[in-house]
């Protein structure tokens, strides 16, 4: 018996969301992403008299499978040239493959899928030097919309202005996903009022005149060893390839979607004024990702609940898995890392995007360097940094230039979500971060001792043991909880040192207190607020 497939993945999927720096154009492409695999394909499908199976449905992607040559072969036909009229300049790579199995005909095609992302496609439409094009993206113009700032019309893309379309830019699809009982218009879709031109546009709800945004990515851990060892295991019972794929693929996507549904429950809903809009905007959810845009105060919390809950449901569903399809050698659940990006909403989205992808992938090579082994399991974890200076430059080139003063680092760089997994703890933070806020700590000298990182080191020094004098005069209580909350983090006090871990004089030695600086600048909800609010 023959097979044949057809795989495709929509490429570039985050530079064509956020091509422009508008919340309404992002949350248009969002919603264009996540009906590629819905009602386009099930017409596509119609069209060419069905007879198809998929291994993986979704994010954008699909992997077709079907005994029927002609079937394959029409809808490879047919899918580029729906796809280039749903969603004009997205970037997409396919391949094909013919076995005697499922899993041998995706075998064949799966090199070509990925020798197809490093090849150049062509834009279309082509223009010459004299064309009228976006000002927002350089992209020829195709089309043009009414402007509040000028007379003249103003010019769009073809991306654009399908964006702009009243079927997507709402958000109704994705919106649901994450709040299924909530409208689009609980959701918001301007950043910026003087942007306002539609009277049902919502406004994102700041906390008064801060401006300040996350841009939150997490991805999950593990993922390409659990799929060679449920290769091993498919190859015991090949007939089975698609139904044990499709149904691993569900299960992963059904664990992110109910974590991102939990922490919008436990947290957005409860920040969420009367009658008002959500402080956030979901973006991308697929697959194991997740990308988000929220109010500052709240991202740490959204993408804590969120990473535990996903540990919680991928649980449920791989155990669901194991079961229905007589599946041993698989983990007990799935971890996921994280990272948040926080700066001024007028930052560019794109550079955000990358920051905080750049912290995700920081978060895994750290969690990943704890293991004892490499199928040992990933610990849920964490990095987050705050945009300060005008260039959003790569994590690792900010944790070089901008946090690190001769071997003194003013920051942890990661953080896990359960204790004894080699790093630091970020209930640990917490609870730092809301003894530091107390107002026995926040008069006078104590507020210095965040600002101590980074100044002079012999400065720094005469500070910090002044500050530490005053304080067991004052409020030994609290440098008793202050010292014991640091030795959590391997910092021993004594001899007039820093509070950094590792011994004076030796290798890169780091601090908590600078990541408490930047949760408190971004007004983080702390462990007694959420409690609170509980």
């Amino acid at each position: 018996m023959t097979f044949h497939c057809y795989l495709f993945e929509a490429k570039s999927i985050q530079t064509y969301l956020l091509a422009t720096n508008r919340l309404k154009e992002i949350v248009g492409g969002s919603e264009l992403v996540e009906g590629l695999t819905g009602d386009l394909l099930n017409s596509a499908l119609d069209a060419i008299g069905g007879g198809v199976q998929f291994s993986r449905k979704g994010g954008g992607s699909f992997f077709a499978f079907s005994e029927k040559k002609d079937s394959i072969d029409k809808l490879a036909a047919l899918w580029p040239l729906l796809v280039r009229q749903y969603a004009p300049d997205l970037e997409f790579v396919q391949a094909h493959g013919t076995a005697d199995s499922a899993m041998a005909a995706f075998n064949d095609a799966h090199p070509r899928l990925l020798a197809d992302r490093n090849q150049l496609q062509a834009r279309l439409p082509q223009a010459s030097p004299l064309t009228e094009r976006c000002r927002r993206t350089g992209e020829p113009a195709v089309a043009t919309r009414k402007s509040k700032k000028s007379e003249r019309p103003e010019p769009l893309d073809a991306a654009t202005h399908r964006k702009l379309n009243d079927r997507f830019w709402r958000g109704v699809a994705l919106g649901k996903r994450f709040a299924p009982d909530s409208p689009w218009s609980d959701w918001p879709l301007n950043l910026t009022p003087d942007e306002d031109d539609e009277e049902d546009e919502r406004r994102f709800p700041f906390n008064g005149e801060d401006r300040t945004i996350a841009l939150v990515h997490a991805d999950g851990n593990g993922l390409g060893q659990l799929l060679m060892d449920l290769r091993d295991q498919v190859n015991q019972q090949p007939e089975g390839y698609v139904a044990i794929y499709k149904a691993f693929s569900d299960a992963v996507s059904t664990a992110t979607q109910a974590a991102a549904q939990e922490a919008t429950r436990q947290i957005l809903l409860k920040a969420r004024e009367k009658d008002g809009v959500f402080p956030a905007r979901p973006i991308v959810l697929g697959g194991d990702d997740l990308t988000l845009l929220v109010r500052a105060d709240l991202a740490l919390p959204f993408t804590r609940d969120f990473l535990a809950a996903f540990a919680k449901a991928s649980g449920v569903e791989l155990q669901k898995l194991k079961k229905d399809h007589n599946l041993g050698k698989i983990p007990d659940r799935l971890t996921a890392c994280a990272g948040i990006a926080y700066a001024k909403a007028s930052q560019p989205f794109y550079l955000l995007h990358e920051l905080a992808e750049g912290l995700c992938k920081h978060a895994k090579v750290m969690a990943k360097a704890c293991c004892p082994d490499k199928k040992a399991e990933v610990p849920s974890s964490l990095s987050f940094h705050r945009v300060t200076t005008a260039f959003v430059d790569h994590y690792p080139t900010i944790l070089e230039r901008e946090l690190t003063a001769g071997k003194l680092r003013q920051t942890l760089e990661c953080y896990a979500l359960e204790a004894d997994r080699g790093l630091p703890l970020l209930d640990d933070l917490l609870r730092l971060q809301d003894l530091l806020g107390q107002q026995e700590l926040s008069r006078g000298a104590t507020r210095e001792l965040l600002g101590l990182i980074g100044r002079d080191v012999e400065q720094a020094k005469r500070h910090y043991s002044r500050w530490r004098e005053v304080m067991q005069k004052r409020q030994a209580a609290r440098l008793n909880d202050f010292d014991s909350l640091l030795s959590r983090f391997g910092i021993v006090q004594g001899g007039g040192d820093l509070p950094f871990c590792g011994e004076e004089g030796g290798r890169l030695r780091r601090s908590p207190l600078g990541d408490v600086i930047t949760l408190r600048s971004v007004g983080n909800l702390t462990l007694v607020a959420e409690e609170a609010k509980s």
